[in-house]
Formats: structure tokens, C-alpha cells, sequence
């Protein structure tokens, strides 16, 4: 009697005799690939479920209803298969027991993953996103092992690769780099660096992230320790040259960060805004620069009043890492990916311009992700983050939830006006123009007075009433 034919008898209920059983316990303890294939095993309910030959996930199948005696019969053997299987696992138990485990040598002792499991091809070893090597997929590919990974951030990766190469000379057994032209540069330099020495270290230098990398598995700690105590002598000095901005970018792995660097405009307060922002700017610029806070700053207004240029003029003034969120990002608000890189930069500013989209009133805009930004300025997450929050945006007032604007959550508001008739002759004066000015002047009107006007004036075309009472008129 066939494996296929037990099958059948026991699903649709039909009797077997008892010189058959030693032909479907043959069939129960047969090799894995027809064991799992062919009938499924519920320890939970004591039942068999069988399913044909197929690709599908299985589902579980419905216990057949089958008569008393027919029913204890397979609960029989069902209880036998699991005695024994128990049996094996108390055995195994016992050994376990009588075996001390040392922690301690784990750090020098492996798995034996050579012979469990398959190394990674060689096309694997290339990072994504048009990377050279990505140094977690290479220790695999040599060693085919797990590694532990140790990493050290703000090294001096030209001077301190000079100087590894020459001390460890002998002991490197393979050596891998890429050179690239960096910020326009004539010549190509060295950027990723990738060394294999001792029993299975690599070293990775990346010198566009002034960053080291330790990988390792087999090889002694204390030579370890060495090696990156030997490579810290070589960090830089946490020396802000130009400010810079943290942009996020869509990626095929989610949310991630590109350093940009941006340029402090020579942007004088009292001079490019009017006499009531004075106050505010200095409010802002407390609150901003104290560590560990956390709170919302909302900057509104029409076009071209110097709201980009403020928010340059700030985050170029204090000293924090700022995160910028494009306008074409805003959705990435409610992203799970954000949190993460919020948390990989806390006492952070976060800055979000043109934030129509993100702050206007849930009742008017159900889809607003005014909640996840309420989270991050004020929430529980906010006392964990403590990321400050600016928003920029052109809407009225008027039409942003009033969630935002409650005590204790907003740091402050402004809204930006043209300047006032005589601090607008004062500063054309200053920037060297003629004009004789009567009327507020918006900032970009002032600074580009020189400069010809392209936008063209509207002709409409009057239609209905208005087209027919024009005809009136002209034939009067």
C-alpha cells in the first residue's frame, strides 16, 4: 500500500487493517522531503493534515470526520509519534545539562558556518545605490561568518590610512580601494579603503565620511583593541568650517540624510525686517541655542518677505545639526523611516519649509499629518528626541490647527510683512539705490531693484454681461 494510497483511506475514512500499519509508519518517518510534502503534523490538536504536492503555503486543513473507533486509531499513533519525539527532546535535554558553557570563549570560537551554510556570491560584495563595497557582505564572502562590527566616527581617514599601511605592512593580506573625484577636484582620491589582516579583520576606511570600520570574528580581542586605541589618535577636531544641512532623500531603503553645505548670508536684523521682530529673533535664537529642548517656531508670510533668508541666517548662527524636510518630502512626515533618523541625530533642528501641507487644520484637511508633527514637537517622542521644529509656510494664519499653537508648545510666530516705507528707503539707501520709495517693499523687491520685471500684466478677455455692457459703451 502506497503513501498516497494511506492518504486516501485515512481522509476519506476507510478501514485499515493492522498489516498494514508497519508500511504507514515507513511512510511517517520517511525522509523530510516526502514527510513534509505528503502529511503535516499538528502537535497542538494531535491530528494529521495532508496536502498534495504544491508550491502554495499550506493551510490547515479541517479535521476529517471520521467515525469513534476510527478516530482513537489515529490517535494512537499520533500519541506514539509524539512520545517518541518527546523522548528524543528529554535526551537531548539531559546532555545539555551535563555540559558546561563557557561565555567567555565566545568571542573566539564559531559556529561552524563553513559547513552550514553557503558563502555569498562575488557580485554580492557591492553595496547598493551605486556604492563600491559593502564591508558586512565582504567579511561574509571571505570568512562566511557573522562579525562583530566596531565602528569610530571623526577620523582623519587620509593620515590615518598613510599610517596603517606602513605599520601593519606585513600582517595585510588583502587590500581593496576606490578613488573618487570629491566637491570638483581635478585628481581622484581615495575613499573607501578595505584591509584584511590577522586570523579575519577588515578595516574600512571611508574617508567622505571620516569614518572607521572594524569587522571581526576569530581574532583576539587585545589585538583588536590595539588597532582602533592605535587609529583613535587620529580623530579630528570637531571643527565647524562652513554650516551644513542635513537633506533628507528618498532612497530604495527608505529615508536617509545627504550632507550639503549651505553659506550664512550677511543678514542684518535691524535692518532687513521690521522693528517688531527684533524681540522675536532673540526668543527664537535662546530657545534654538539651549540643549536638550524641544518646542515649535512658526514663520508665515507672503513671498519673497525673507523668510528663507531668516531661516538660513539662523541655522548658520547656532551651533546644531539641522535637518531640512523638502517640500516635496512632506508626506515623509508620517514615515516610520523619520523617527529613525531623528533619533540617529537628537538635540537637533528640524526645518520645514513651505509646511502648508503639514500644519493646516485637520478638520479642513483630514489627511494633515498635523498629529505626527504634534508627536515630535510635544508628544512622548518629544522629550526623547528633543528636536526643535521650524515651519515656513505662506498659508494664513488663520487656516493652521490651533494645536500648534497652544503655551508651553510654541517657541514662537511671526508673521512676515513687507518693510515699512522708511526702513525701505533706509535700506535701499544703504544698498546703493536711488529710489525715492512710498509704499511697503518686500525684501526681494528692495535687493533686485536693478533688475528688469518679467512678469507681464494680465489682459482678460470680458465675457457675459461684462462683454455686451462693454459693446454698449463703445457704441456710445
Amino acid at each position: 500500500m502506497t503513501g498516497d494510497q494511506h492518504t486516501n483511506h485515512i481522509s476519506i475514512g476507510q478501514r485499515l487493517s493492522r498489516h498494514a500499519l508497519p508500511r504507514l509508519q515507513y511512510f511517517l518517518f520517511s525522509p523530510p522531503h516526502i514527510f513534509f510534502y505528503s502529511i503535516l503534523a499538528s502537535r497542538t490538536f494531535g491530528t494529521f493534515g495532508f496536502a498534495r504536492h504544491t508550491s502554495r503555503p499550506f493551510a490547515k486543513s479541517k479535521e476529517p470526520n471520521l467515525p469513534t473507533h476510527r478516530k482513537k486509531f489515529l490517535e494512537r499513533h499520533t500519541l506514539a509519534f509524539h512520545t517518541s519525539t518527546f523522548v528524543v527532546e528529554i535526551k537531548n535535554q539531559r546532555r545539555m545539562e551535563n555540559n558546561i558553557v563557557n561565555f567567555n570563549q565566545h568571542a573566539t570560537t564559531t559556529l561552524g558556518m563553513e559547513k552550514t551554510s553557503s558563502k555569498i556570491s562575488l557580485g554580492q560584495v557591492f553595496a547598493d545605490r551605486g556604492g563600491y563595497i559593502n564591508e558586512l557582505n565582504l567579511f561574509l564572502a571571505h570568512f562566511n561568518s557573522i562579525p562583530n562590527l566596531i565602528s569610530e566616527k571623526n577620523i582623519d581617514c587620509k593620515r590615518a590610512n598613510k599610517w596603517f599601511s606602513e605599520t601593519y605592512k606585513s600582517e595585510i593580506k588583502h587590500h581593496y580601494f576606490i578613488k573618487r573625484h570629491f566637491n570638483g577636484s581635478k585628481q581622484a582620491e581615495l575613499d573607501d579603503i578595505f584591509y584584511i589582516l590577522f586570523d579575519d579583520l577588515i578595516v574600512d576606511f571611508d574617508t567622505n565620511c571620516s569614518s572607521a570600520r572594524f569587522l571581526f570574528s576569530k581574532t583576539e580581542t587585545s589585538k583588536i583593541e590595539k588597532v582602533i586605541s592605535e587609529i583613535r589618535k587620529f580623530k579630528e577636531r570637531s571643527v565647524r568650517n562652513k554650516p551644513l544641512i542635513s537633506l533628507l532623500v528618498n532612497t530604495p531603503h527608505g529615508i536617509a540624510t545627504k550632507s550639503l553645505d549651505i553659506t550664512k548670508p550677511k543678514l542684518n536684523i535691524e535692518d532687513n525686517y521690521n522693528d517688531d521682530f527684533k524681540n522675536i529673533h532673540q526668543t527664537i535664537y535662546k530657545r534654538l541655542s539651549k540643549q536638550n529642548d524641544k518646542g515649535l517656531v512658526l514663520l508665515h508670510g507672503k513671498p519673497g518677505t525673507g523668510k528663507t533668508s531668516y531661516i538660513r541666517y539662523l541655522i548658520s548662527s547656532i551651533k546644531k545639526d539641522v535637518i531640512f524636510l523638502p517640500p516635496n518630502m512632506a508626506t515623509a512626515i508620517t514615515n516610520p523611516d523619520l523617527i529613525s533618523v531623528l533619533i540617529d541625530n537628537p538635540n537637533s533642528i528640524f526645518v520645514i519649509e513651505d509646511a502648508e501641507n503639514i500644519v493646516v487644520d485637520r478638520e479642513k484637511d483630514g489627511s494633515s499629518p498635523v498629529s505626527a508633527l504634534l508627536n515630535i514637537s510635544d508628544g512622548l517622542l518629544a522629550d526623547c528626541l528633543n528636536v526643535q521644529i521650524i515651519c515656513s509656510f505662506n498659508t494664513d494664519i488663520s487656516k493652521i490647527d490651533s494645536a500648534l499653537m497652544r503655551k508651553g508648545r510654541l517657541i514662537a510666530k511671526y508673521e512676515f510683512k513687507e518693510l515699512e516705507i522708511e526702513k525701505a528707503q533706509q535700506l535701499s539707501n544703504k544698498l546703493g539705490f536711488d529710489t525715492s520709495i512710498n509704499k511697503p517693499m518686500a525684501l526681494t523687491s528692495i535687493y533686485n531693484q536693478d533688475e528688469k520685471d518679467f512678469q507681464q500684466s494680465r489682459k482678460t478677455n470680458p465675457i457675459g454681461f461684462q462683454a455686451i455692457n462693454n459693446n454698449r459703451l463703445a457704441e456710445n
